[in-house]
């Protein structure tokens, strides 16, 4: 793949390993089509080959549940920047397509999620300005919480502390509660080794505490006894510099990775305004355990409707972390409103014109006995002074699922803009690549550049997952 063009070669592999089902695009998968369904070459003759000397435009969709798993039962369509369709593609049993585009223009995947006699359902994501080359995934990556093969249980006996009413122990196969001791662990064949760490916290009086146990020997069925008491936890600090004046809310959260998975997330509020420049925030945190740390930094203005987000995960675990929240500014955005094809909003602050935007827009209509219920994503750069996307009408085989080609009143059920940019990666010439996985999912169950340090920007308008 060409630097520049969609994500690295690396990266791209090092993502293909975290999806785990997916196996490296090839030449030949996915048919392609003539817009008039007859197979088609680039210069549009049935049964012609794909020419050799073009770069094609590589295809994955997943689904949209955070499985990880291939849509076997989407299709794709590739247009030309001028809009016209070069290739209408059903994709292959590992949810792969491919279609030459040596203009570049715009792919569409259109994923059918219910059609019965009475409900028609289907997401609908189209990402621009796609280059030759580019290889795109479509959905989301797998959470790192999703964890697969046999499920196994262990049992650990623990130190009860006086007036703790709940207690939570996570390994890297997750986290559960209990009200005393002892403790089910849940694990699943994916997510633990031949031995894990254990991390147990509770909270007495509003003082945090933690218990952990390192290197506890894997074995189903077994029982095992925490010898240690729990302990209150010492501080980790978050160091926030370039804070803008403008800002006027501010809270930090600090959580471990276990493997790629956040736990024990603990967050504090900045009391008042807090000053520009330079702030530090102590947050409570379980000493030891876990092999990084995921940092989060929200930033709110009075005068824009969403906050922005700086998260960061850490190259090692550390006491503290250093956040520069100036980097990679997104713009501040108010009056967010859908429209019937698509959004309008009112920037606040331009930002710096880098990284991606997506709109993720909700309708729903009646069509011939039917309800219809669309979600349409677009991928799109962010601009310094765009105040508004629009829906780009899908070709007219699609029509049942573009709310811009009805005759029937169009409902609007809601709408939901991301902003975001990464200091690992080039804007949004890589970002395309996943936008729905780099943009939508929290940065918790991203699955994506797992085990790699980073710092991401998000908006999220409205606020909320």
């Amino acid at each position: 793949m060409r630097s520049g063009s969609g994500l690295s070669a690396v990266f791209w592999l090092t993502t293909l390993g975290a999806f785990g089902t997916l196996a490296a695009l090839s030449g030949g998968c996915g048919k392609v089509t003539s817009p008039n369904g007859g197979d088609a070459g680039p210069g549009g003759d049935a049964g012609s080959s794909i020419d050799a000397n073009q770069t094609p435009v590589t295809v994955a969709v997943l689904t949209s549940t955070g499985d990880g798993n291939p849509d076997p039962t989407a299709k794709v369509v590739f247009q030309d920047p001028d809009g016209n369709v070069v290739a209408d593609v059903m994709v292959d049993a590992q949810g792969h397509a491919q279609s030459p585009l040596p203009r570049g223009g715009s792919v569409t995947a259109i994923r059918t999620l219910t059609d019965t006699s009475t409900n028609l359902s289907a997401q609908v994501t189209t990402i621009t300005e796609v280059a030759p080359g580019d290889a795109l995934t479509f959905g989301l990556t797998a959470f790192p919480s999703v964890s697969q093969g046999g499920q196994t249980t262990m049992t650990a006996s623990f130190p009860l502390v006086t007036g703790a009413p709940m207690y939570r122990f996570s390994t890297p196969c997750g986290t559960v509660s209990t009200q005393g001791s002892p403790v089910t662990l849940s694990f699943r064949d994916s997510c633990h080794g031949a031995t894990f760490d254990l991390l147990g916290t509770t909270l007495v009086n509003d003082v945090p505490m933690y218990v952990r146990l390192p290197g506890v020997v894997y074995q189903a069925g077994t029982a095992f006894s925490i010898p240690t008491a729990f302990a209150a936890m010492p501080i980790f600090t978050v160091n926030a510099s370039n804070v803008p004046t403008e800002v006027s809310s501010m809270n930090a959260s600090r959580a471990s990775l276990a493997g790629n998975l956040a736990v024990s997330s603990t967050g504090v509020t900045v009391p008042g305004d807090p000053p520009a420049g330079n702030v530090s925030v102590d947050i409570p945190f379980p000493s030891g355990f876990g092999t990084r740390s995921e940092v989060i930094v929200i930033m709110g203005r009075p005068d824009a409707a969403a906050p922005q987000e700086v998260q960061l995960h850490t190259a090692v675990l550390g006491t503290s972390a250093s956040v520069d929240v100036g980097k990679q500014p997104l713009p501040w955005v108010t009056n967010f409103a859908q429209t019937a094809t698509g959004a309008t909003w009112t920037q606040v602050a331009p930002g710096d014109g880098a990284g991606a935007a997506l709109l993720s827009w909700n309708g729903q209509w009646m069509a011939n006995g039917k309800m219809v219920t669309v979600t349409r994503n677009l991928a799109q750069p962010v601009s310094t002074t765009a105040i508004s996307m629009t829906l780009p009408r899908l070709p007219a085989s699609y029509a049942a699922v573009d709310p811009e080609q009805q005759t029937v009143a169009v409902a609007l059920n809601g709408g939901k803009l991301y902003l975001g940019n990464y200091d690992v990666l080039n804007g949004y010439a890589q970002i395309r690549a996943m936008p729905e996985t780099l943009l939508t999912t929290s940065i918790g169950n991203m699955g994506a550049l797992l085990g790699q340090p980073f710092q991401r920007r998000i908006v999220r308008i409205p606020p909320g997952p």
